[in-house]
């Protein structure tokens, strides 16, 4: 059916709106709660993927530009001082061995055109007069380059910042007064001069010529341009086919999910868990525990639809039948209408304890019922609940067994757990053995006293007794054979499960089960 919203009707207040269902309508779309993919293409999960893809790329790209285009002349420098370091300090080492070696003019000026040759820069040995001029110069040179440019500015940059037998290594790019820019090493020590017969200071200066950047960022910067756009290119490509390959699985998955059931049992094929991609199995697994969840939660609603109107139409008819009995036969005799009345107030008992226990169950299971926990006897509690089950051992012959410690003091709710051990004590007489006789006992173990409850019945498999907790266990596997609303288990785990304390059953086949529970001892 569609529902149309009437507003083209203008004699109606504005406040006033209309709704028609209409059977000739066509039905609504996307009835299966499925989001339509082509109205959340942006959302999607290859959408997001192509765009995070693309702006790694970018940024790596960005990053490549700062660093080559804004850093280059930085990083080319530092590393051609650290060069002309090295080559220096070595230099620097040989060269004053050498004089100190006694080595002749023609040794010493080998000694300088070999490393200007070898590391291609410029070298100077010289000494300097009263005047400040360099004198006793000893040179190489490489590119044409006279004495390396050292006068002027650069000359008085260099004797400023040289220490004495201290290595100084700069560069002359923030020397703007300089027509062109190197970077040098600097050292200077006294070396004993036989022709004066005195220690002179003696200079040395080694320089290597830097390049212009200008030229060279024009260059870089084409041939960035080019690979920026070819990357892009590739990795919008790379990425759309990428972010296809992992987004399929998602939609396949999403596919299977939403896909209508076509067995005739009507259960779902459980997903594959055997993918290629570990989180898609992960999703798959989730998807099927949640099917499997659903299924039973399916199960027990129908179960309830089934084993509460069981319940209920059997009192119903017989209050009816009675209501008719009571109208039409018995007339004014008083004792059958006291009889058949009886019968009508205990069905209705019935189907009113059937309803508190659907809801007690409810509100347990909703976490709406609170503990007002206090400190009781648990002993004298067991004891009453026994009395109160006398009436059966004088109508239907039960024999009620008691093995109860005195005085064991607990703390805990005491009115749920006065309904926990009626609960049990009413399992054990539905489900005890010929002899209809059941063991209540409780004893202190270690810092808790444990209750037991121990019928002398069947007994139950492995398999049971982890189903026996369910609601209307007992309904679908006896039917009417006892008594009660098969709710009365599960209120127990309920409510010993709000009480944070340990239960359970222990059973045997043909001898019977033992339920038991602790609550801590004070």
């Amino acid at each position: 059916m569609e529902k149309d919203v009437k507003d083209n009707d203008k004699s109606k207040p504005a406040a006033v709106c209309g709704l028609v269902f209409s059977p000739d309508a066509a039905p609504e779309e996307n009835t299966t709660g499925v989001l339509p993919r082509k109205k959340h293409r942006f959302r999607s999960i290859r959408f997001n993927l192509w765009i995070i893809f693309v702006l790694m790329t970018i940024l790596m790209l960005g990053i490549v530009w700062i660093f080559e285009i804004i850093f280059y002349s930085t990083f080319y420098v530092g590393f051609q001082r650290n060069e002309i370091s090295r080559t220096g300090a070595a230099f620097t080492s040989e060269y004053f061995e050498a004089v100190r070696g006694g080595a002749d003019s023609e040794t010493l000026q080998d000694l300088i055109n070999d490393y200007a040759n070898a590391s291609n820069v410029n070298v100077m040995v010289f000494n300097v007069d009263d005047y400040g001029e360099p004198v006793n110069v000893v040179s190489a040179t490489v590119g044409g380059i006279t004495a390396a440019g050292l006068e002027g500015i650069l000359y008085d940059y260099y004797l400023e910042n040289l220490g004495y037998e201290e290595a100084f290594v700069s560069d002359t790019t923030k020397l703007e007064e300089l027509d062109f820019d190197v970077v040098f090493y600097g050292y200077r020590t006294k070396i004993y001069s036989e022709e004066e017969g005195i220690s002179v200071m003696t200079y040395v200066y080694i320089s290597s010529e830097l390049p212009s950047f200008s030229p060279a960022r024009s260059t870089l910067a084409g041939q960035l341009v080019v690979i920026t756009v070819a990357c892009l290119l590739i990795s919008a490509v790379v990425a759309f086919f990428g972010s296809g390959v992992a987004a399929r699985p998602m939609r396949t998955l999403a596919d299977k999910v939403t896909a209508p059931v076509k067995n005739k049992s009507g259960k779902r094929k459980p997903l594959s868990t055997d993918t290629k991609f570990a989180e898609i199995n992960e999703l798959s697994a989730a998807f099927n525990y949640a099917f499997d969840e659903a299924e039973k939660n399916n199960k027990f609603r129908r179960d309830l639809l089934a084993n509460v109107s069981h319940d209920m139409k059997t009192p119903l008819t017989m209050i009816r039948a009675y209501s008719e009995m009571i109208r039409d036969i018995s007339g004014g005799n008083k004792e059958k209408c006291a009889k058949q009345a009886q019968v009508i107030m205990d069905e209705t008992d019935r189907l009113t304890a059937l309803i508190n226990e659907v809801v007690e169950l409810s509100k347990l299971e909703a976490g709406v019922l609170e503990l007002n926990p206090s400190v009781f006897d648990i002993s004298a509690q067991l004891n009453e609940a026994v009395k109160r089950f006398g009436i059966m051992e004088e109508t239907k012959g039960y024999v009620f067994k008691t093995e109860i410690a005195p005085d064991l003091l607990v703390r805990g709710d005491r009115d749920k757990i006065d309904r926990v051990i009626y609960n049990l004590m009413g399992n054990a007489m539905n489900y005890t053995g010929e002899d209809k006789l059941v063991t209540v006992r409780c004893y202190a173990d270690k810092n808790a006293a444990r209750v037991e409850i121990e019928d002398t019945g069947k007994g139950m498999t492995e398999e049971e007794l982890h189903t026996v907790w369910d609601k209307y266990y007992r309904l679908a596997q006896d039917k009417r054979r006892v008594v009660g609303s098969g709710l009365g288990l599960s209120i127990v785990k309920s409510i010993l499960e709000l009480h944070k304390t340990t239960f359970g059953v222990d059973s045997e086949k043909g001898k019977g089960s033992v339920f038991w529970f602790t609550l801590p001892l004070i």
